[in-house]
């Protein structure tokens, strides 16, 4: 762009960053006189551009908290059509951390891989540390040296000349003792960096460590997006952030790990006792690690699995418990009232939010399900058990704790 260019969107932003401030309804005419744009030029930018950042209200436009996202620079950047505008160095940090994060998911997916769980656990612990990076460069307005290595009142210089930076366990600590990192999200790095550091003894096959790492590292993937979209306001919609599922490889692919019984067992008991001390973890946004069950579902998708009811005695037999189908509805009316109160600032028990409930439970077992206290007896007293979809759906209805 054009110097009179930029000057009209340093003249939009500053006209944004006021209007929040001051909390006040504007018209787009008011916009096109502030800036010089046209009423074309400010209408399409409305549609391509501002969809986020500006409300329709009663009377004209309000910004919306998106603004607080944007500097003068990181707005140019999102205005502009190319990539003329330098980027700053926590965007840098941050696009080496998701690619590094691709990668990961990208290796353990391949079907015939041989260190699968190895090379995931250290690019993932790569692209941790290159976002807690991110962050920390950015909270400190762009500020390299907020990430090196300092000797008393000297940075350290590394071999090669370039100044030293610090370490993710270093970063991860920074970070959380400031509250911007939950517990529960630092002790998922803490045990994929315990894995990474062992990786080394690995050598033969071991399905169930397999399977045990493949559950934190899906945590870690849950943790590392909720994490980045809070903190950059990232759009992850172009990815397929998730990992194959062990249930689809064959015993024979699942060779990367290890080890001597003691060094397994070692490494099996550590992970436990640490995904132990959150069982009782309530916030839905983040975990220490997530179980992945292959499971049957009806679906028209061509490349689906055909199955077929039959009276033949020899063929495979599928057994589907109640408790099998209460797995997806974790939590009674006690427990999803203590979660909506530590995840929003405005919920309340009120008439508003009883008849939301109702609306949901009206929708059936997409959001809830009821179950008898005793199954065999028909006269047992109810209980309903909720869906996580239904926290996904308050989330539409109610402001979110902010993750500093």
């Amino acid at each position: 762009m054009s110097s009179k260019k930029w000057a009209k969107v340093d003249k939009a932003y500053d006209f944004f960053l006021k209007k929040f401030k001051e909390g006040k309804v504007f018209s787009l005419q008011e916009l096109s006189d502030e800036t010089g744009w046209s009423n074309s030029t400010v209408t399409t930018y409305l549609r391509k551009k501002w969809t986020s950042l500006l409300e329709q209200v009663e009377g004209g436009y309000k910004v919306t908290e998106v603004v607080t996202t944007y500097s003068k620079t990181t707005f140019r950047q999102h205005q502009s059509q190319n990539d003329e505008v330098e980027k700053l160095l926590h965007q840098v940090l941050l696009e080496k951390a998701v690619s590094a994060c691709v990668s990961a998911i990208e290796i353990y997916n391949k079907p015939n891989f041989q260190h699968r769980e190895e090379t995931f656990s250290i690019l993932m612990t790569n692209a941790w540390e290159l976002l807690l990076k991110a962050k920390l460069i950015k909270d400190s307005g762009e500020e390299p040296s907020a990430i090196y290595v300092k000797n008393r009142e000297h940075f350290v210089i590394s071999p090669s000349g370039n100044h030293k930076t610090i370490s993710l366990g270093v970063a991860l600590n920074r970070l959380q003792a400031q509250g911007k990192v939950p517990i529960v999200v630092g002790d998922n790095i803490k045990l994929l960096m315990n894995i990474r550091d062992d990786s080394v003894h690995f050598m033969c096959g071991d399905l169930e460590l397999s399977t045990r790492i493949q559950e934190i590292g899906t945590a870690a993937l849950k943790n590392f997006m909720t994490l980045t979209m809070d903190w950059f306001k990232y759009d992850f919609s172009r990815y397929n952030f998730y990992l194959m599922p062990v249930s689809f490889f064959h015993l024979s692919d699942v060779a990367s790990f290890s080890v001597d019984n003691e060094v397994k067992s070692n490494l099996l008991n550590y992970l436990k006792a640490v995904e132990k001390e959150h069982e009782s973890e309530k916030d839905a946004n983040y975990a220490i690690s997530l179980k992945l069950h292959t499971k049957l579902v009806k679906t028209t998708n061509d490349e689906a699995l055909q199955v077929r009811l039959t009276n033949d005695p020899d063929a495979p037999e599928i057994v589907l418990s109640e408790e099998d189908a209460l797995r997806n509805y974790p939590h009674d009316y006690h427990e999803l009232i203590d979660i909506l109160k530590e995840r929003y600032t405005n919920f309340k028990q009120n008439s508003k939010f009883h008849d939301q409930m109702r609306t949901l439970k009206a929708e059936g077992e997409r959001y809830c399900k009821v179950r008898r206290l005793d199954p065999d007896n028909p006269n047992s007293i109810n209980k309903t058990f909720y869906h996580n979809r239904v926290i996904d759906q308050f989330d539409q209805w109610y402001e979110r704790v902010k993750v500093k």
